[in-house]
């Protein structure tokens, strides 16, 4: 598996990529709507997408018919700082996007296994097929919250999977309760981005190749996604 295989695009700097991602984003939403007269929106937390979600946020959309979920969150309060969708909402969901319904992970269960039905029942019209999906990746080649060595990631990872959302406890990660799309809700979306940044995770992609899913989980999205899936890459 090679750089072209992938669809990678190797930007100059973040900013640049990060432009690019907004309007990918925003072009593939608009298109949506204009077909189906709405739109599903899907985002990763991290460092990585926050200046794409700033750029994003400003994008002329009807934003109104664009419903804006989670790729996963970690099962944190709403506003702690951990929280992806106190990021969503901070950096994206202002200027022109304030418009557009949220759909939390997130509720007000103490654990994340006894929040999948009700998530599921939520998400699920939404993850027929994402309209566009915002991935990103760990050093560890997790991406989502599938984690390497998760007790349930062959769970997660099944491709015909009949849920949406999935618990996850990952005692390696920071914080290790997690909800998480699945991987068939992930590889059933009509476009997908993997952001990424960095030298050390440009050499996970271009070692994929010889990577199990079960141990770099992000092969996972790659392989079911295909042409689907575009990769940008800054230093």
């Amino acid at each position: 598996m090679n750089a072209a295989a992938l669809h990678l695009t190797a930007f100059r700097d973040r900013e640049e990529a990060s432009v690019a991602a907004a309007r990918l984003a925003g072009d593939t939403l608009s298109a949506e709507i204009s077909r189906r007269a709405a739109a599903s929106l899907m985002l990763s937390g991290g460092s990585s997408p926050v200046r794409m979600f700033e750029l994003l946020s400003s994008e002329r959309l009807d934003w109104a018919k664009v419903t804006v979920g989670l790729v996963d969150e970690r099962w944190v309060a709403p506003d702690h700082p951990d929280s992806n969708e106190r990021l969503v909402r901070t950096r994206l969901l202002n200027n022109a996007a304030e418009r557009a319904p949220f759909l939390p992970m997130k509720t007000g269960h103490a654990l994340p296994s006894q929040a999948v039905a009700d998530r599921n029942a939520a998400y699920a019209r939404h993850c027929t097929s994402v309209s566009f999906l915002l991935l990103g990746m760990g050093t560890d080649g997790h991406t989502a919250s599938w984690f390497p060595g998760a007790a349930n990631l062959a769970e997660i990872l099944c491709a015909d999977g009949a849920h949406c959302v999935a618990a996850v406890d990952a005692p390696q990660a920071r914080v290790p309760l997690r909800i998480t799309l699945t991987g068939s809700a992930v590889i059933r979306a009509n476009r997908a981005l993997l952001l990424v940044f960095g030298a050390e995770k440009r050499s996970i992609l271009e070692r994929m190749a010889d990577a199990d899913p079960m141990n770099c989980p992000v092969r996972f999205a790659v392989d079911g996604l295909g042409d689907r899936l575009s990769v940008f890459w800054a230093p």
